[in-house]
């Protein structure tokens, strides 16, 4: 089950059924969660997604549990994992949208080309699951056709051909895009702000010089790293280091 976002607050309504059992901490948190003990709830469900539990309606919970305990950054992490795990899902964007208004973010981002649009709507359509049982049902289709091909010989082979050729098609896109998701996942670059305010260096040390601030909540791309320390991209094209303990990637 999960709560949703208002505009003005949360309502603790049950909106899913999970189709696994669900973890006793992760019970243990909904019922935190009703009794308004937000900060409680959210460290609930953390020791439930630590464990290495990961669901669309987990990640969804604890979004909104850090979202009233005001810990915007992690309320802003949590929905991202939740949309990357049900891509398109209104309930998490909607939520989503909520916590990054209360983000202090002046930063611009640099308009996306047209393609690159394109390639972000496409990689909404399904989850790295939903592309991997696309490229199955395709894989199975694409063999039925062959089947049908050399073994019907009363079948019209060019109607059969042309519908085996695009079969292909799909089963190749649905293979590659679960591939690159599977990819995507272990090695996105992707991280969240968690600290309330972090200066960005220009070295990867403390006494180099503060470039900037960035606040809690925001998204940056991980472009190098040390041990203590992560150079960051921000959506405006500013770069720049940062203590790793203030980013959570995605």
């Amino acid at each position: 089950m999960r709560f949703s976002v208002t505009l003005c607050f949360l309502v603790c309504t049950a909106l899913m059924v999970q189709a696994q059992k669900e973890p006793i901490s992760f019970i243990e948190g909904n019922q935190l969660y009703r009794q308004q003990q937000y900060k409680e709830a959210a460290a609930k469900y953390q020791q439930v997604i630590d464990s290495g539990y990961q669901v669309a309606d987990l990640y969804f919970n604890a979004g909104n549990a850090y979202y009233k305990s005001n810990q915007i950054g992690m309320a802003v992490y949590s929905f991202e994992k939740a949309l990357h795990l049900r891509p398109g899902d209104e309930g998490i964007e909607h939520n989503l949208f909520l916590a990054n208004q209360r983000v202090s973010n002046n930063i611009e981002a640099l308009p996306l080309l047209f393609f690159e649009r394109w390639w972000l709507q496409l990689q909404q359509l399904h989850s790295a699951r939903g592309w991997a049982i696309g490229s199955i049902v395709w894989f199975w289709l694409l063999c039925g056709g062959i089947i049908l091909y050399f073994f019907m010989p009363g079948m019209r082979k060019s109607y059969i051909r042309w519908s085996v050729a695009a079969v292909g098609v799909f089963f190749i896109a649905y293979f590659s895009m679960a591939a690159w998701m599977q990819n995507k996942a272990y090695n996105n670059s992707t991280a969240i702000v968690i600290q309330r305010s972090v200066k960005v260096k220009s070295a990867p040390d403390e006494g180099s010089k503060d470039l900037f601030e960035v606040k809690e909540g925001v998204k940056v791309e991980v472009l190098d790293g040390t041990k203590d320390f992560s150079k960051v991209q921000l959506a405006d094209g500013k770069t720049g280091w940062m203590p790793v303990g203030g980013l959570k990637k995605l």
